[in-house]
């Protein structure tokens, strides 16, 4: 059995030269290096005011908002999800998670499967790249 603790994982900040509202805070979840065979997913909190920005992933997405309150964009589509949410991003879909709150929207983005490979539409700090193996 495999058990994450969201308060316990180690968050790295990532933003967007040039857009002060692309911010956000993220780390791993579950991984094949975890013992996971077949998903994986990933921790993120954004702070009131900002997002996560438009990108894609390279599987099947189930954002599951754990505190505050999300507005989710996939595809032209918009929606807002409180605490014990759930969004379906499917696959390689463009999307992107606002904080529709004035508190920390905290959030799991669940994958179905255990390679993901995240395209932003623009580059993102601190390591100047588009691209980003989600799961590791």
């Amino acid at each position: 059995m495999l058990y994450v603790d969201p308060r316990a994982v180690e968050l790295s900040d990532s933003w967007q030269e040039g857009d002060e509202t692309a911010r956000w805070r993220s780390g791993p979840g579950h991984s094949p290096s975890s013992g996971a065979s077949s998903s994986g997913s990933s921790l993120l909190e954004v702070d009131p005011g900002y997002r996560l920005p438009r990108h894609t992933d390279s599987a099947e997405e189930i954002v599951v908002v754990l505190a505050g309150k999300a507005e989710v964009e996939v595809g032209g589509e918009r929606c807002t999800a409180a605490a014990g949410g759930l969004v379906l991003v499917p696959k390689c879909v463009p999307h992107e998670v606002r904080n529709a709150g004035g508190e920390i929207l905290r959030f799991a983005a669940v994958y179905a499967e255990p390679d993901v490979v995240t395209t932003y539409e623009r580059e993102v700090q601190p390591d100047g790249a588009r691209e980003r193996h989600t799961v590791s």
